[in-house]
């Protein structure tokens, strides 16, 4: 199944770059074996860690259309629309940066507008590694607050690191007003958290307030060298069912072929090895909190961020999935991918 899913993806790719220019095809594909732009994907703004490959504001209306059939090629319609409204939601940003931007001393305006005008459904950035449909290739997609990597390996696809985040998560006014992304995720987690009882409790709270070092984005990858927390199977059966059913939030982001694979490996190693842990509230979403779901095959992490300013919690959340054996198709392809610090 996966075989068929990487070919539908290999001719979607292939159509995609025939629509490019040679100098635009130049720009795009890198060998397969190009490890520094392999792992140069970020959550920050462009200006803050500039991309490789070509921007999608650069792409004319056909070529933008040619690569969205790649995303719909790659993902569910879960994942693809979650990806989509992420880069849509930037554009909403824009706006309510530039408004803030006229309160601004002359010297602070100066410093933010860059920032600002790099928030735009544009400021996404393609590279394909190698050539589609060879039995090893792969495509990134990154900007702010996505992050998607997708390498196949002799028939097989690695959908990891996928990155997710949002600012704002939930629209609060104009005529978008409640718009969000990226909940699901949230009310799932609390809904696992409600139902524990206190001997759970206490193997999966491990911190009242959330440390700026936990998050897992770029750069650490090898951090986390055993999991924490409470492990998987102190969970009753109604319980399991709905950490199983937030599992899947993520995974299921990737085709389907892919998503019931890396679900069947998350399976496969069994409860034991697989632990929850938390940090911050379990009974208010609007505070700042953090969880991690952290076995052999899958490593996720939600976290709504604190504002820059106050330090406390803001309408703003970040996401990650990683496959701690299997990033960029590691473990298939017998090779070790180094990512530098954010």
């Amino acid at each position: 199944a996966q075989a068929s899913r990487a070919q539908t993806m290999g001719e979607a790719a292939t159509a995609f770059l025939e629509t490019l220019t040679d100098a635009q095809r130049d720009t795009i594909v890198r060998p397969f074996g190009d490890d520094a732009a392999r792992v140069n994907w970020s959550n920050l703004p462009v200006p803050m860690a500039p991309r490789d490959g070509l921007a999608l504001g650069s792409l004319d209306d056909a070529q933008r259309s040619a690569f969205h059939e790649v995303l719909l090629a790659a993902m569910s319609s879960q994942g693809y629309h979650k990806a989509a409204s992420i880069m849509w939601i930037d554009d909403i940003l824009r706006v309510e940066e530039e408004a803030a931007l006229l309160t601004l001393a002359p010297a602070a305006r100066a410093r933010r507008e860059p920032i600002t005008r790099s928030r735009d459904s544009g400021q996404y950035w393609i590279v394909v590694f190698g050539q589609p449909g060879d039995a090893n290739w792969g495509w990134m997609l990154s900007g702010h607050h996505l992050a998607a990597n997708f390498t196949v390996a002799g028939g097989k696809i690695a959908f990891t690191p996928l990155f997710l985040g949002a600012s704002p998560q939930t629209v609060t006014s104009g005529k978008y007003a409640g718009w969000r992304v990226l909940e699901h995720e949230i009310d799932r987690a609390f809904a696992l958290a409600a139902t524990l009882d206190e001997k759970q409790r206490a193997r999966t709270l491990l911190g009242a307030e959330v440390s700026a070092d936990l998050f897992t984005g770029r750069g650490r990858k090898d951090s986390l060298a055993a999991p924490v927390g409470m492990p998987a199977s102190m969970l009753r059966a109604d319980q399991q069912a709905i950490l199983w059913g937030l599992i899947r939030e993520y995974t299921g982001d990737a085709a389907d072929e892919v998503a019931d694979s890396q679900l069947e490996a998350v399976r496969k190693d069994g409860l034991d090895k697989l632990h929850v842990a938390w940090w911050g509230p379990t009974d208010d979403p609007a505070r700042r909190f953090m969880y991690r779901i952290h076995g052999p095959s899958i490593l996720i992490e939600y976290a709504r961020e604190p504002d820059m300013a106050s330090g406390g919690p803001a309408n703003h959340v970040h996401a990650i999935v990683r496959d701690p054996r299997n990033d960029y198709g590691e473990d298939w392809l017998e090779r070790h991918y180094v990512e530098a610090h954010q």
